[in-house]
């Protein structure tokens, strides 16, 4: 794994990315699962110019008069009789289908999604939608289906990491610890030897499980950031904050916080920052994991790293100003 795709990323994209981080780091996958004729599939997703438009669900025009009307009745009817809705359609090409290689290779989707104006949680759908702004796709998909019901379980993609979704099926089915809580010393041990997978996928998988579990110390998740480069330390960042045990990310801090000290270019500062900005965006519910978070971000920003324990540490190393690393503190409400 390389710093090459996050760097290439232009400053647009960091919605995206801020999206993938969230669902690779809450990636569930089941390789015996099955769900009616849906495959796990890798699909990349291409919308057509208006997807994303909003509408009047269930109106139309009148062609003659211009007057709205039930597009079921044919009747007049008021603005204020339906509900609102965006449209998502496009195209879908098959990338990789998990098991089954046969079957549909591209085709279409189409549907109109409601609109929820009284949510009051940002979700990650919130501020990038795969099917109305494009990407790559790990789902279980039935092409054989008419609308939503097509795609389920529904995962974006950091850039490059579908070469890793086919090995990663194969690494859970060889090693069944990978799809449960570490039960043993032999669990604990297969976890940390599995982290340190090259694939990005079965790695950040592991280092989920020993961090729900209460298995990683500062010590660990500093020497495994170390050695992680571009998405994938942003992803096992996020983890390290949001999976943390009951006792929140008190444990791990040192390690995050000599993580941004030890920066040594644009990706690890792309990295770091996507991790934080998901955090402190998506999870007002983790108050602590939210509050490091934003503390590392400010200090990202202003280039000097807050103290652990009340210790004195050293300068965040200045770089040259990062347009996407801009957008990102921007989006996290920081600048």
């Amino acid at each position: 794994m390389s710093d090459k795709d996050i760097l290439a990323a232009p400053p647009e994209q960091h919605l995206h990315d801020l999206r993938a981080v969230y669902d690779m780091g809450n990636l569930h996958l089941d390789p015996t699962a099955t769900a009616g004729n849906q495959s796990w599939s890798v699909v990349r997703l291409n919308p057509d110019p208006y997807s994303g438009s909003e509408t009047l669900v269930g109106a139309a025009l009148d062609a003659k008069t211009g007057q709205l009307i039930n597009a079921a009745t044919g009747k007049p009817a008021a603005d204020s009789s339906f509900s609102s809705g965006m449209i998502e359609e496009g195209s879908w090409v098959l990338v990789t289908r998990i098991g089954v290689p046969r079957g549909k290779q591209r085709g279409r989707y189409k549907w109109t999604k409601p609109l929820e104006y009284e949510k009051r949680r940002l979700d990650p759908e919130d501020i990038y939608r795969p099917f109305v702004k494009g990407g790559t796709v790990l789902c279980k998909h039935n092409p054989e289906v008419e609308g939503a019901t097509q795609f389920d379980a529904v995962s974006l993609l950091p850039t490059g990491w579908e070469a890793h979704v086919s090995p990663a099926f194969d690494a859970l089915k060889k090693n069944k610890v990978l799809s449960r809580q570490p039960a043993s010393a032999v669990d604990k041990m297969s976890l940390k030897a599995l982290m340190a997978n090259a694939n990005a996928i079965t790695s950040t998988i592991a280092f989920r499980s020993l961090s729900e579990s209460g298995n990683l110390d500062s010590k660990t998740v500093q020497q495994t950031l170390s050695k992680a480069t571009g998405y994938h330390r942003a992803v096992l960042m996020y983890i390290a904050l949001v999976h943390a045990p009951a006792a929140g990310p008190s444990t791990i801090e040192p390690a995050l916080t000599q993580a941004v000290q030890g920066t040594s270019g644009p990706a690890d500062n792309r990295s770091a920052a996507l991790a934080f900005t998901a955090v402190a965006l998506f999870h007002p519910n983790l108050p602590q994991s939210r509050t490091l978070s934003v503390n590392l971000l400010n200090a990202m920003r202003s280039g000097s790293a807050p103290s652990v324990a009340g210790q004195k540490t050293a300068s965040v190393a200045r770089q040259k100003a990062d347009p996407y690393l801009e957008e990102l503190l921007k989006t996290a409400q920081i600048l």
